[in-house]
């Protein structure tokens, strides 16, 4: 997940392990240790573009989903807290369903002072591959309390026939 650490944190902890390892005077012929610090080196770097994203990426959020089967149908349920249905994009394409929302702060006061503001615009954004194959033209889907409910009837494979040679 994005964001949990801050990525000053992040620059600090790989200017310390850089002076270490530069106070050591270790080089690639004397430190048996060095590969293990390049792959701590390469994590820190890794989580530092994690750190660096745009303030639009840092409010899209990837909620939590459960994919069931029954006989009939793919039951898909996903965690949408405080969305509205006219702000939810259900697309189902190519074995994937997409399902983007938004859920838009209350309307700005400029008469009020905040001591805290938590209440942001936020989008989240999920896409689930599909495990079989699915009638996307007859999917329907409902939102109640902040659950999206899926339902993807299941494309009926013929059944098997065994054939006998004469």
């Amino acid at each position: 997940m994005a964001g949990i650490i801050p990525a000053d944190e992040i620059r600090r902890l790989q200017r310390r392990i850089n002076r270490l390892l530069e106070d050591w005077g270790l080089t690639e012929l004397e430190s048996r240790y060095l590969e293990e610090m390049q792959r701590i080196q390469k994590r820190i770097d890794d989580l530092m573009k994690e750190s660096e994203l745009t303030n639009i990426e840092r409010n899209v959020m990837m909620p939590l989903a459960d994919v069931s089967e029954t006989e009939e149908a793919l039951m898909i349920i996903i965690d949408l807290p405080g969305i509205e249905k006219q702000d939810v994009d259900i697309t189902i394409q190519d074995g994937e369903i997409r399902v983007i929302a938004e859920r838009k702060a209350g309307s700005e006061i400029s008469d009020k002072e905040y001591y805290k503001r938590e209440r942001i615009h936020t989008k989240f954004y999920r896409t689930i591959k599909l495990p079989i194959a699915v009638k996307a033209e007859e999917a329907r889907a409902q939102l109640n309390n902040g659950i999206l409910e899926v339902t993807i009837p299941k494309e009926m494979i013929a059944a098997r026939r065994r054939i006998s040679i004469d």
